[in-house]
């Protein structure tokens, strides 16, 4: 080995990977801030973005740490009502709203939150109540919509 200094374009790299790790940091907070917010659009934005930086970032996916942290931050509450607003167990439910609807895509993110994290967290935490309380809304989501694709898929992953 040399005791050259790191090429410029070494340098870079490394000063691009430490910006990096430094916005997924911040991104993360301001999700887990979202989601800790009083009100439900904030959350439904926390939500909506953990979802998609989770499915964007492998790195994350894989840190235990930060994925049961991120859990922690979602109240259950919260992904419970999601639930019940897509699957006709909400007040004022009307039968079976067209494919599109606002209850869609939230019964759609909270299914989807939940089979990720179902996936991605570890044993100790996928056995823990805050997880296993949510079966029974997705069992009713599941009686609800047996016919809607997405959400049969989700649930049959997660009860299989």
């Amino acid at each position: 080995m040399s005791d050259t200094p790191p090429s410029t374009a070494e340098a870079e790299v490394k000063e691009e990977q430490q910006q990096e790790e430094q916005g997924n940091a911040a991104s993360i907070q301001k999700i887990q801030t979202l989601l800790r917010a009083k009100d439900d659009t904030s959350r439904f934005v926390g939500l909506a973005l953990l979802k998609s930086v989770l499915d964007n970032t492998p790195d994350l996916r894989s840190d235990e740490g930060a994925i049961e942290s991120l859990w922690e931050s979602i109240p259950p509450k919260f992904l419970d009502r999601l639930i019940k607003t897509g699957s006709g167990s909400g007040p004022k439910q009307p039968k079976k709203p067209s494919s599109g609807t606002a209850s869609n895509d939230m019964l759609d993110l909270g299914v989807s939150v939940i089979h990720t994290f179902a996936a991605l967290l570890p044993e100790n935490a996928r056995q823990s109540p805050k997880l296993s309380q949510r079966i029974p809304h997705l069992v009713a989501c599941l009686l609800y919509w047996y016919s809607m694709p997405l959400c049969t898929s989700h649930i049959l992953i997660l009860t299989a």
